[in-house]
Formats: C-alpha cells, structure tokens, sequence
C-alpha cells in the first residue's frame, strides 16, 4: 500500500473577506521581508536559487500558478488541453493579462522566453530544467538551433507545448519555474542585461512591479495595477530588506522593521527565539551539503572524498549545534518524496549511517591511510567556503572533527554566497557550502542536478551510466521503471561522493508572531501575496 504522504503546507491564517479588508485598511497592506543579500540576478530565466525564485513568482507569473492553498491553479492560462497520449499541451492565454506597461501577454512572449532559456548562449543556469520540453537536450547539446524546441505560438492567445515523455508533474513544474515565465523580448533587446536593474525598465507580469531599487539596500514591490487578479491581493507593498547577517535580521525583527527573514537566526538565540515564536521550522524537499571539486588536487582522489563524508557527527550538528528537528542528510534525496511505493528515500536507505559514527572514523582513517595520508601527515590544508553566522559554525565543527578524527587542516572563508557560487562556477574551490530544494515533488527534482545537462553541478562529477538513467527515468511513464533508475543513479552518484551531505532542509527562518497569511511550502517558493499584520 503506498504510503500517503502529507502535503506540508502551512497557511498561517485563512481569513474571511470582511477581516482581510479590516487588516488592509488599520495596516495599510504593507509588509517588510528578508531574501538574504543582493540578488544575484531579477531575471528570471538566469535565475537558478530558490530565495531568487520568491523574487520571481511575485514579479512574474507562469502559464499556471499555485493558490492561497498551495494548489496548482491558471495563471497566465485561463485553461488548457492536454492529447490523449500526454505529450501536447494546449494553453489558452487570458485576453486580459498585461505585463505592468499594460502591454497584453502573449504566447509570443512565453515562446520567446524558452526559446532564449534553452538557447546555449544565454548561459541559464536553470537551462536543464527545459529537458521535459521536446528537442531541448539537442539544443543544449548544440545538435539543434533554438527555434527547434517544440514551443509555438498558434496564435496570440494560444501556445502549443510539446513534450519529450509524458510529465505528470508539468502543470506543477511551471507554476514555480522561472525560466517557464515570460519574459518581453523588445525590453531585453532594447535595455539588455540592464534591464532588470532600474524600476521603470523592469517590465513584469506578475502580482507586483518594482517601484523602488536600492543596490545593497532594498527593493520595493507594490501591486501591479495591470495585473488581472489585482483585487485578491493582499499585502498590497512587500519591502525587501536586503541583509544577510543573522544580527542585523534579528534586530530589525525585535524592533518590528522586520517580518520574515531566510537569513537564519543567530545558533545561540534559537532556543529562545522558538519560545517567543519566532521562528519557523519550515521542511522541505531539500538538503544542504558541501560540494566537492573533484577535479583539483587531493579531491580527485576518490577514496579521500569518502573519508571527508564520513568523518564528521552530523546528530552532534543538531543536537549541539542547530538545536532544532533536523534530520541528518546520509544521502541526497531527502525524505518524503513518493516511491513507486513507499517513501524513496525509506526504500534507498542512507550512504553514510549517521548512527555509526565511531564506525565511521575508523572506516575513515582506513581510507586516508589507503590514500597515503595516515593521520594527516603531509596532507594539504583544505578551504571550506560557506556564508557567515549559521553555516559558518557548522563548517567550524566540521573543521574541528576533521582534525580530531583525521589529523587534517581545513580553513573556513565565509562570504556571501554570490562569492562563493561564483568560485564554483570558475571550478575555483576546494569545498563549498551550498544547498539544493526541488522544484517539483519528485526525486527526478534532486538527482537532476547531476545530470550532463544541469549547470549548477559544479563537482566535476559527469557519469555516462549516470546520464543513461536519468535519461530512461525521463522518457518513461513507468513509475517502476522511473524509480529503479533514479535509485540505480543515486547509488552512482554516492559511490563517486562528489558531495558530502549534511542536513536534510528544514530552515530556523526568523518570523513575527504579527505577519499573517503567508503561504510556505517544502518546495521553498514562498508566497506573500496574501499577507498582512495581525
């Protein structure tokens, strides 16, 4: 019998029409939130982070979108026709969607945007995510120009998408994936990658529209008063604090400039904080880990790569450390992903038995001998880069059992992560703190990131067997035969261990016990559109 799994959804507060209008009117529908530090990019077919994704779902909307109960509902399509054998669909776009110029939004605008995402000389980083879409791997492999991806405009109102297999998971997939929304192609043309930068160039089609830009500082959404649905939103202005310390947050929050914030809260002020509500403990299907660059020095040494996973106490992390209902990460798909029966990751078990830690260590130590670095000696000091405050204490634990355990040195460089992603991409790393969420619930979503087509695998890791089975999990609508391949490419991928897992996702987000309304859901896409203050 296939176990139910829970949809982890939590609606703040569900209010009747007659409170909201009370709430709008006594707090002017103005909110103030944190997504960490500058953003990277507000383009969403170059964006590839979940937190840049909350920026892209309020200024953009895809062809579906999700509802106040976190359900797939139209968005940009009033309705759509799916063929009989699961591979066309047929979107009819809404005659009243405008972008905030009041332009109208077209089909034209949707075949353009994946048409420029899956387009090699974009450089997206979220390109593999089009892979579903007929003809996209020929085209990311350069075997094909861009126009042949199976994306037509039929008519100004109508889109025709083809896909390479039957998707179950489509009409979910692009309600939260941003390089599924549209984007204007005179506007690109016209301002190119500036175009996101000033309010009175960045033209959006979503909820709200940009009306303030201050670089470092904050960015200010208010309602789009072209947006079609305009009347059911709620938090009618959503400042974004930009900040990345934990301190900083925290004081903004007490002081009430604050109402939500994915900078984590300060280790030490957890407990506390979870006694004063606030924090939320919000799970997801994600994990965070450290990537390995396996291509350089020590690290290609695969027997090394295997003692780092194993050599640090992932329930000490949590239970000394984070203090909160983690689950230590001894694999990469996280848990509650559906199986072909089952939970997949029930099913898979873990790689690194997390309650063998003293097993573990010796495994370890045997390893580093059989490396050639018995008890550290002669081996070469490593660098962890991770962002400051929360996971900089993490890694500094890791460090510490590294050197206890192992005999070796490894120095922590916190920074922003946009330093750190950006080291990655030039391969100029020897270990980096990052994370991974879904974008759809399924284990395709994690084990993706791996596949010879995805740009934001930064490991050196590139398996042909691997690539085979993610391949054969994509063309078939077999549940069976999907899972055995995705656990067969999960088995690949740990053998390798291009990664060392750490903690399954589960957030201390700092939130006021006063904001009300707010959507959160485990694939990390956060919607405050019908928030306010209680």
């Amino acid at each position: 019998m296939k176990k139910l799994i829970p949809i982890l959804i939590i609606i703040l507060t569900i209010m009747s029409c007659n409170s909201n209008n009370s709430n709008l009117e006594n707090n002017k529908g103005e909110i103030s939130i944190n997504l960490g530090g500058e953003p990277r990019t507000l383009d969403p077919t170059l964006n590839s982070l979940s937190f840049g994704s909350i920026y892209m779902i309020h200024f953009f909307e895809g062809l579906t979108k999700k509802d106040i109960n976190d359900n797939v509902a139209a968005g940009m399509a009033e309705s759509w026709d799916i063929s009989e054998d699961g591979l066309t669909y047929t979107f009819h776009i809404r005659t009243n969607a405008k972008w905030s110029d009041g332009m109208p939004v077209t089909a034209n605008d949707f075949e353009y945007a994946l048409k420029r995402a899956v387009n090699p000389q974009t450089a997206a980083a979220y390109s593999h995510m089009l892979n579903v879409v007929k003809n996209a791997s020929s085209i990311l492999s350069g075997n094909m120009p861009p126009d042949e991806l199976m994306v037509k405009a039929i008519d100004d109102y109508t889109l025709e998408i083809t896909l390479e297999n039957p998707a179950p998971y489509f009409l979910e997939y692009i309600s939260v994936s941003s390089p599924y929304f549209p984007v204007r192609k005179d506007i690109i043309e016209k301002y190119g990658d500036e175009w996101t930068k000033k309010p009175e160039t960045y033209i959006v089609n979503g909820a709200y529209m940009m009306t303030e830009r201050k670089p470092d500082e904050k960015i200010v959404m208010e309602i789009n008063t072209n947006y079609y649905d305009k009347d059911a939103i709620i938090a009618k202005k959503i400042n974004v604090l930009i900040m990345d310390d934990s301190n900083t947050a925290l004081a903004a929050m007490k002081s009430g400039d604050l109402q939500f914030s994915v900078v984590e809260a300060p280790i030490g002020e957890i407990p506390a904080l979870i006694k004063e509500n606030y924090i939320l403990q919000e799970p997801a299907f994600g994990i965070y880990f450290l990537e390995i660059n396996s291509s350089k020095g020590v690290l290609t040494n695969q027997k090394i790569r295997k003692a780092l996973s194993l050599a640090f106490d992932r329930k000490y992390i949590i239970s000394n450390i984070t203090k909160m209902n983690q689950i230590p990460a001894g694999a990469f798909v996280p848990p509650n992903m559906n199986d072909y029966e089952g939970d997949f990751r029930e099913n898979g078990g873990n790689y690194i038995d997390y309650n063998n830690y003293e097993e573990n260590i010796k495994e370890a130590k045997l390893l580093m001998k059989e490396a050639g670095y018995e008890n550290g000696e002669n081996f070469p000091v490593l660098e962890i880069r991770t962002t400051p405050g929360y996971f900089t204490i993490i890694c500094e634990a890791i460090q510490d059992m590294y050197k206890e355990n192992l005999g070796i040195d490894v120095m922590i460089k916190s920074e922003e992560y946009n330093a750190t992603y950006q080291s990655m991409t030039e391969h100029n790393y020897d270990l980096a703190r990052t994370g991974w969420t879904a974008d759809y619930s399924d284990p395709m979503a994690m084990l993706n990131f791996f596949s010879k087509f995805s740009s934001v695998n930064h490991t050196g890791f590139n398996n042909e067997e691997y690539n085979n089975l993610i391949e054969t999990a994509l063309k078939t609508d077999n549940q069976e035969i999907r899972m055995l391949s995705l656990h067969k490419a999960e088995d690949i991928l740990f053998d390798y261990m291009p990664i060392i897992p750490i903690i399954y996702r589960m957030d201390p987000f700092m939130i006021s016990p006063k904001l009300k309304g707010a959507v959160f859901n485990p694939l990390g896409r956060y919607r405050f559109h019908y928030s306010y203050l209680e």
